[in-house]
């Protein structure tokens, strides 16, 4: 076994000068107190290199001519003699050449055995590192580092995301805004709805809401509530009737109470044009741009623009 030398940090093969106590013998020239055995110097065995088959052919073919003219047949012999002596020298031309693979199959596994013992003891030394396995070069279903890029992107855009249904948002206002505006009220109507038999939902539902236009490119507001499925009549959270209020740009519609308004917003949203959470915008500039910078009323539910307002604002309040 190989040995680290601590001089040099190489590793040194193992070698015969040290020796052990029962090796000791007395002295045998003036001023030795100890002598030890000798030891003879050892070479590897190796065998001769490989012959060049080339060469080898040619002594076959020699062999083969020196044998046919010591072997003539008579000029009395058959044909069948003839056929005989011919399958023994191809036999034997067969024995040779199996020979001589078994001659150079034996020579490289001693040579591989010799070669390895060096390379066999740096190897142990060697930390093993852990392989990567080959991923198949197989396509997997659609374009998955597209999608892993649109992912990441808007993980850094908009990283306040809803616990409920997974909606992204740039800053806490907005996700406040619709998690109050949209979980809460839904939260609420199932405690308060009473155990009686679902009427069928309307057709278009907040998820799948198409924007519908009038004959006159008008949008037509939704006749139901986007959070409790009633209509101006009744509130299945409240059971009472109760006024809807509408998106002017995309034109759904939702109660009061299902929006969480308070008086001053109840009374305010009735003076302007209102707006979603979906479609909401600055009331001064009049863009949806920069969202993460949008901040909403709590008396009237109008949007503005940090930047917009006078003085601007730098951090969002608390």
């Amino acid at each position: 076994m190989p040995f680290l030398d601590s001089q040099t940090g190489v590793a040194q093969n193992n070698c015969y000068i040290w020796m052990e106590k029962r090796h000791r013998g007395p002295g045998l020239a003036a001023g030795q107190m100890y002598t030890y055995p000798a030891r003879c110097w050892r070479k590897k065995r190796r065998l001769h290199p490989p012959i060049d088959p080339q060469l080898r052919l040619c002594e076959l073919r020699l062999e083969a001519e020196l044998m046919s003219k010591r072997e003539t047949p008579p000029a009395e012999a058959t044909a069948l003699e003839a056929l005989i002596r011919g399958d023994a020298l191809l036999d034997k031309r067969n024995s040779s050449s199996k020979e001589e693979e078994t001659l150079l199959e034996i020579q490289r596994v001693l040579e591989a055995e010799e070669n390895g013992d060096g390379f066999r003891d740096d190897d142990e030394l060697e930390v093993e590192t852990p392989k990567r396995k080959q991923r198949n070069k197989g396509r997997g279903r659609g374009s998955s580092r597209k999608k892993t890029e649109t992912v990441t992107g808007d993980d850094q855009d908009k990283p306040y995301v809803c616990d409920i249904c997974g909606k992204r948002y740039k800053n806490r206002p907005g996700l406040s805004y619709h998690y109050t505006h949209t979980h809460l009220a839904e939260e609420e109507g199932e405690e308060e709805r009473e155990p009686e038999i679902p009427q069928s939902p309307p057709e278009n539902k907040t998820q799948n809401h198409k924007l519908q236009k009038g004959p006159d490119s008008g949008v037509i507001a939704n006749d139901y509530c986007d959070f409790c499925l009633g209509d101006s009549g009744s509130n299945r959270k409240t059971g009472q009737a109760e006024e809807l209020v509408s998106c002017s740009d995309c034109g759904r519609s939702g109660h009061p109470t299902c929006l969480q308004f308070t008086e001053n917003m109840m009374a305010a949203v009735r003076t302007y044009q209102w707006q979603c959470i979906e479609c909401k915008s600055c009331s001064l500039c009049g863009t949806s741009e920069n969202d993460d910078q949008l901040l909403f009323c709590d008396d009237c539910d109008r949007g503005y623009h940090m930047y917009c307002l006078k003085p601007p604002m730098t951090q969002p309040p608390e």
